[in-house]
C-alpha cells in the first residue's frame, strides 16, 4: 500500500503544471511594479497572492507576467483577474 502511495504522489507530481513559490513570487514582484508606477505601495498580503497564484495559475503564465514590461504585457498573459473562457 505504501508503495502505491508513493507512486501515485510521484505521478502525480510530474504531471503538474502549476508554477513554484519563487516564480509566482516574481511574477508578483514585477507586477507590482508595473501597476504602481513609481507611487508608494500599500499594504500587500504577498503570501496571500503566491498562494492563489500556486493555486490557480499555469506556469506560462506566471512566465510571461515575469517577463511583462508592461501593463498591455501584463493584461497579455491573463495572470490576473478572471481566467479567458475557452
Amino acid at each position: 500500500m505504501k508503495r502505491f502511495l508513493f507512486i501515485l504522489a510521484v505521478a502525480g507530481t510530474g504531471a503538474c503544471n502549476k508554477p513554484t513559490t519563487d516564480e509566482c513570487r516574481a511574477a508578483i514582484v514585477n507586477m507590482q511594479s508595473i501597476l504602481s508606477e513609481g507611487t508608494a505601495s500599500t499594504t500587500f498580503d504577498v503570501e496571500g497572492e503566491i498562494r492563489r497564484c500556486r493555486g490557480g495559475s499555469s506556469q506560462e503564465a506566471v512566465a510571461c507576467a515575469i517577463n511583462a514590461k508592461t501593463q498591455a504585457d501584463l493584461d497579455a498573459c491573463h495572470f490576473r483577474g478572471a481566467k479567458p473562457k475557452p
